[in-house]
């Protein structure tokens, strides 16, 4: 139940960021989805009491520069706060989410579906804030070919971020620096070697699973 609702959330908030573009009430409402992703984030790992501390904190700290982003217009410092607390608040759920699927040898099938899914499109924020910072710190980091000379926003990042985790590379939005290279590449490898391997792990753990279910049909 849990990863269904964080899973909703954070498709929210990956894919619902060109509703910013509309004026500062959709910016606010969309804002306000980031909520709802810290506090299901929070719930999805309170049973694991070493990583609860570091998913509120890092929570908290994320709805604190949301609200400075809002406050502020959405730009400058308070803008690469947030996206550096987003970072930090992936990372902690990504963790978690990866020792549930590829640590527990017995769980429900759709929950397994459901954390690698999460983790799928954390991945792909996770990339957006790096690049997002990268931009932010050195501007001109990626180039809009569409727009020659023009600066990429953020809300373009999440598409390039995505399309280059799946590695179809439309080539509109490109890496220009070094870094912004060096860091897509390393985005596409990480997707295809995750896509990889969780099918694998997911093979396994339903073998596994139905290997149980039939190995003493009289068990209760």
């Amino acid at each position: 139940m849990h990863l269904g609702v964080f899973l909703g959330f954070v498709v929210l908030v990956q894919f619902g960021c060109p509703v910013t573009l509309h004026g500062p009430l959709w910016a606010a409402l969309y804002l306000v989805t980031y909520v709802g992703v810290v506090l299901s984030g929070v719930l999805l790992v309170r049973g694991e009491r070493d990583r609860v501390a570091p998913a509120a904190v890092t929570g908290a700290v994320l709805l604190g520069c949301g609200a400075w982003t809002g406050a502020t217009g959405g730009h400058g410092p308070a803008l690469t706060s947030m996206f550096v607390a987003a970072a930090a608040f992936q990372i902690v759920l990504m963790y978690s989410l990866l020792r549930f699927v590829y640590r527990r040898s017995r769980t429900h099938e759709p929950d397994l579906v459901l954390a690698a899914v999460c983790v799928y499109l954390l991945l792909g924020g996770f990339f957006t804030t790096v690049f997002a910072v990268l931009e932010s710190a050195s501007p001109g980091s990626f180039a809009d070919s569409s727009h020659p000379g023009g600066r990429v926003a953020w809300q373009q990042l999440f598409y390039y971020s995505f399309v280059t985790l799946v590695t179809l590379g439309y080539g509109d939005v490109l890496p220009v620096s070094t870094w912004a290279r060096t860091l897509s590449a390393a985005e596409a490898v990480t997707g295809t070697l995750f896509l990889t391997t969780v099918v694998a792990r997911l093979v396994g753990a339903f073998a596994g699973l139905r290997r149980g279910g039939t190995s003493a049909p009289g068990a209760g």
